[in-house]
């Protein structure tokens, strides 16, 4: 996708804009849906059951696989990653684009009671233990950041699951031209659940690299007009290594980001693959990348928790690719397609309707 040019703050969201958050929206959802197919599985196991399949893996292929997991959700499915982060489209559109975590944390204790019941769901399928045991705090509702931080220090500090950074897309799209919002707006809602520092730095990284490949800054772009994945990475470490005092962490974030290799990543190591910067390091990997399909079915081939590594990947590499670069396939057989796009559209209609109403009017 060769968009290069300076853009100013916009008001109206544009049609290439609105394609490309699209791309995110979608990259998520099919990564996510894909992922299923091998979540939990051992690297070893995808690739006997879909090894062969590599350069042709549709959603259908999930009969490969009979286990309890993967049979709790129908063919071309997504799962809570994506749940969540349509959540928070939900509530950013009804609350007029204010980011309310309060509202969000109880968009989470709902949906984990019963699902979205217009997908038909009964129940929230898929919720980790960091947030299953956060929403069940006595105080979520009224404080969920602090409901969240005695969990983590109940943990001493230890754990850093990936399930913030899971849902955080939808805060990169989010007024994408104001970075400070941005950055906020994610540390915060990981904050909702994922108190680490190593959370809120992944989902700030994601989030700004999404944003930063909407604003289309000069210094993005590379000579033959494509997104300078270097530059995007390097600013969007410099952003989100602030959320973390550690030395040693701030410098695996950063080994993470510019990793080349998923080898390196070991997503698939035994009690370890629901690790934050594990999903963060997909996710920039994928970035680097040039053919989606290509991408995301490495990654699900890894195994771990693939869904989420998956997700992640998609959302980066379908706003650097384009809604077009996602396979036709994965998009059209998506089980809820049809209500993605009604939550896509409601939310683009907040955005401008909000925005036609603070511009200014002038006397004639």
């Amino acid at each position: 996708m060769n968009v290069r040019r300076e853009m100013a703050e916009p008001t109206i969201l544009s049609s290439d804009i609105q394609h490309q958050i699209r791309a995110v929206l979608y990259g998520q959802c099919v990564g996510d849906a894909l992922g299923l197919l091998t979540e939990f599985l051992t690297k070893k196991e995808a690739k006997q059951y879909f090894g062969k399949l590599k350069d042709c893996l549709e959603f259908e292929h999930k009969s490969l696989v009979d286990n309890p997991h993967q049979n709790r959700w129908n063919v071309g499915d997504w799962s809570d990653d994506s749940d969540q982060t349509i959540l928070i489209l939900i509530s950013l559109t009804e609350n007029k684009g204010e980011v309310n975590c309060k509202d969000i944390a109880r968009r989470f204790l709902d949906w984990m009671k019963r699902g979205i019941p217009e997908l038909g769901d009964y129940v929230g399928m898929g919720i980790g233990a960091t947030t299953d045991r956060v929403i069940h705090h006595g105080s979520f509702l009224n404080d969920p950041m602090a409901a969240a931080e005695s969990v983590w220090r109940e943990s001493q500090g230890k754990v850093a699951p990936n399930g913030a950074v899971m849902r955080t897309s939808a805060l990169g799209i989010h007024r994408f031209h104001d970075m400070d919002h941005v950055t906020k707006n994610a540390a915060d809602v990981a904050k909702i659940t994922h108190f680490d520092p190593r959370c809120q730095a992944s989902s700030v990284a994601v989030s700004v690299a999404i944003a930063m490949m909407l604003q289309k800054k000069e210094r993005h772009f590379n000579k033959t007009g494509g997104y300078s994945i270097q530059a995007i990475i390097q600013d969007s470490y410099d952003i989100a290594v602030k959320c973390i005092e550690i030395e040693e962490q701030k410098r695996e974030l950063l080994s993470c980001m510019e990793c080349s290799d998923l080898k390196q990543l070991k997503l698939d190591e035994s009690g370890k693959i629901g690790y934050t910067f594990k999903t963060l390091g997909s996710g920039f990997w994928a970035l680097k990348q040039t053919d989606f399909r290509k991408a995301i079915t490495k990654i699900v081939l890894q195994g771990g928790d693939t869904d989420t590594n998956a997700c992640v990947a998609g959302a980066l590499l379908g706003c650097k690719l384009g809604i077009e670069a996602i396979p036709e396939s994965w998009r059209n057989k998506l089980k809820h397609k049809d209500w993605l796009e009604q939550q896509i559209q409601r939310y683009f209609m907040m955005v401008n309707e909000a925005d036609l109403n603070a511009q200014p009017v002038t006397a004639s």
